[in-house]
């Protein structure tokens, strides 16, 4: 499965139907790599956006300890989500 993530000056952005399919079925690999890639640009003071189909951002994180907060519940997903699968 492929994931895309767009960076534009400082900024990387990914959409939500991607976001929610990493964060419930892509690879703990995938996740890993994405989460390296964010965490960099948030300690360059950039941010990270999840935004809608219609292009309007309905996440949006400014600082590494915001999206180590956001990743938790993102782990409590994936967990939730496998136990449902199983």
């Amino acid at each position: 499965m492929n994931f895309s993530l767009n960076f534009n000056e400082q900024n990387v952005s990914i959409d939500e139907d991607t976001w929610t399919a990493l964060a419930t079925t892509g690879s703990d690999m995938s996740l890993a790599s994405i989460r390296a890639a964010i965490h960099g640009v948030l300690e360059r003071d950039g941010a990270f956006t999840v935004e809608g189909s219609d292009g309007q951002v309905v996440r949006r994180i400014e600082t590494p300890s915001e999206f180590e907060g956001y990743m938790q519940e993102v782990e409590l997903q994936r967990t939730q989500f496998g136990q449902d699968q199983a």
